[in-house]
């Protein structure tokens, strides 16, 4: 028996079910992070035990029923389900999206994360897949390109911390402390900084062999753009951005390109730019961002979008605004805590405790959005149930199975009570989950009985080495001047989980230069926070972990700018702000 971690991390460790020791197989290799190794002890704290109805114990069939009465009575286009990767399990986190797009009601984008890179990156090279971890090896340098890897993607780190490494990014972050080159840049500039290195990089064109469909059309592109502009713009001299290039030339790394830069000002220019250096230099699969896209799972087919489609689409970036225009009047959440993570959630906390939103919660835990739920109804963690998990950076597909009695029920269990109490029937709720999953599989090669059988399997990834489109090309845009507010991962945290474990803190926020509390403002709202010094960052960089957005005074995440980026959609998070000391 084994059993995958099934949290929004890249490295997606696998366990062994009987002592839940760590697997000692490439690519995760044996070791595991400070969440995994706490992981049987959160299990067990601030659980979600009984349904809850306006903070009373009730049975399940009644909660069931509520839910029902609520969903019967409110307009289809006006009831808005918000799931996200809170466990990656294929049965958790999309098959249950099934009774809502069978009910036409509205869905969101899912544009919080990696969509904005997936989507650049598509547009040049059809898919977003890149370096497998076996890939990872290959290479004798890497360049990490906002990517906290030392404690975001610790098994990627591991297997290139003793190769020669750059680091780029807005501050002096630990992975930049561990790397042989780091370059620190002005926010949002990572567009420009990219058209810096092809910009250099052209005056070897010749004996480059790249593997783009036009060099010539980049060439006449990038030199649109000059070099004042780009100094300016990055805040590198053109000496320092030629260095970069020349390790490109010399080195040819491995490029990590990190989720942050799909969550800055046109962050979707900056991805899609960086992955066409690789391509200039004519290395195949020279960049990893994510690879999820790329492993042949069929996710519509297990959201039931061959079917029945959402009656309308809400971006995540516009969820609170939403809320506040009278737009939405039921949220049913599972697999997420939007209150923690999505932008102008203080819109939608108000909206709640106003009466204005009826706010429905599947989870284990009581998170911060399940603490303020009007329906909270409990959830098994995924040590509890049988799913199958996948990763987006390693290419193995685990069959998990319990290995600690459920608390709660699951969510496709769950989905049929409620379908049931609505007295409906649809082909998407009936169809057998597994048999779904084995359809949504077909293109893997992998079957649900192997599986079973085997208990991981390896998906044989098809690539093959094509041109890649130079077009479409974006006019860039300068960011605005002004503080930034960038967040970054926790080694102790997975966005807002394990604080049961590691507890919470109040709203902190590091900075080159104040000590004592500040205001910070956005969207017309303020919110107070506490400055530390920390001189290695740069003037302007406000910098906090992601694990800490939500206190019980206020949300950090009331006054991101929330923009909608270009590719993707997705909201402007690592964006300008205001701060006024106190």
């Amino acid at each position: 028996m084994v059993i995958a971690c099934t949290r929004d991390c890249y490295d997606t460790c696998v366990f062994s079910g009987e002592n839940y020791k760590p697997l000692n197989i490439f690519p995760v290799n044996g070791f595991t992070c400070s969440r995994g190794r706490t992981d049987l002890k959160r299990n067990e704290i601030n659980r979600v035990l009984h349904p809850l109805i306006e903070g009373r114990e009730v049975e399940l069939k009644e909660a069931v029923r509520k839910v029902a009465e609520i969903v019967k009575n409110t307009p289809k286009d006006k009831i808005l389900h918000v799931d996200y990767d809170g466990n990656q399990g294929l049965l958790t986190w999309y098959f249950p999206a099934r009774l809502w797009n069978a009910l036409g009601t509205l869905s969101t984008d899912y544009s919080i994360c990696s969509r904005e890179g997936h989507e650049a990156i598509k547009l040049h090279y059809g898919s977003s897949l890149g370096a497998l971890p076996e890939d990872f090896e290959k290479f004798d340098s890497v360049v990490f390109w906002g990517s906290e890897a030392v404690f975001s993607f610790i098994h990627g780190w591991a297997l290139v911390r003793n190769k020669f490494k750059v680091a780029i990014d807005v501050r002096l972050s630990e992975t930049a402390k561990r790397s042989d080159k780091r370059y620190v840049i002005k926010p949002s500039s990572d567009s420009f900084l990219a058209v810096g290195i092809l910009k250099h990089l052209m005056n070897y064109l010749n004996s480059l062999n790249p593997l783009l469909d036009d060099p010539e059309k980049l060439r006449w592109y990038v030199d649109n753009y000059t070099w004042a502009e780009i100094e300016e713009t990055t805040g590198l001299s053109r000496v320092e951005i030629e260095e970069i290039a020349e390790i490109y030339i010399e080195k040819r790394p491995l490029t990590i390109i990190g989720f942050a830069l799909g969550r800055a000002y046109h962050g979707g220019y900056a991805i899609a730019l960086i992955s066409l250096i690789p391509a200039l230099l004519g290395i195949p699969y020279g960049f990893y961002y994510s690879n999820s896209q790329g492993l042949g799972i069929d996710f519509d087919y297990l959201r039931g979008l061959h079917y029945s489609r959402p009656g309308n689409i809400v971006p995540m970036a516009k969820v609170g605004d939403y809320v506040e225009e009278g737009k939405i009047e039921v949220l049913y959440v599972w697999n997420s805590n939007p209150l923690h993570s999505l932008p102008k959630s203080h819109k939608i906390l108000k909206a709640v405790k106003e009466g204005r939103v009826k706010l429905i919660v599947h989870d284990p835990f009581l998170s911060d959005t399940a603490k303020v739920a009007d329906i909270v109804i409990p959830a098994p963690t995924f040590l509890e149930k049988h799913d199958v998990v996948y990763s987006y950076w390693h290419n193995l597909l685990v069959y998990n199975e319990p290995i600690r009695p459920a608390k709660g029920i699951d969510e496709i269990r769950l989905m049929r009570m409620i379908a049931k109490e609505l007295s409906i029937s649809h082909p998407l709720i009936e169809e057998d989950e597994w048999s779904a999953l084995n359809y949504a599989l077909r293109n893997t090669g992998v079957t649900v009985d192997r599986l079973k059988r085997e208990k991981i399997v390896k998906v044989e990834v098809k690539r093959e080495v094509k041109k890649v489109k130079v077009e479409p090309l974006p006019e860039l845009v300068r960011p605005p001047e002004g503080y930034y507010l960038v967040f970054s991962s926790h080694p102790n945290y997975t966005n807002s989980q394990f604080k049961e474990v590691y507890g919470g803190r109040e709203l902190e926020v590091y900075n080159c230069c104040y000590e004592g509390y500040g205001i910070l403002e956005g969207n017309d709202m303020k919110v107070e926070v506490k400055m530390l010094k920390d001189e290695s960052l740069p003037k302007g960089i406000l910098f906090t972990y992601k694990s800490f957005l939500v206190s019980d005074k206020a949300l950090l995440n009331a006054i991101v700018p929330a923009d909608m980026n270009d590719y993707g959609g997705t909201p402007v998070l690592n964006g300008k702000v205001r701060l006024i000391m106190k």
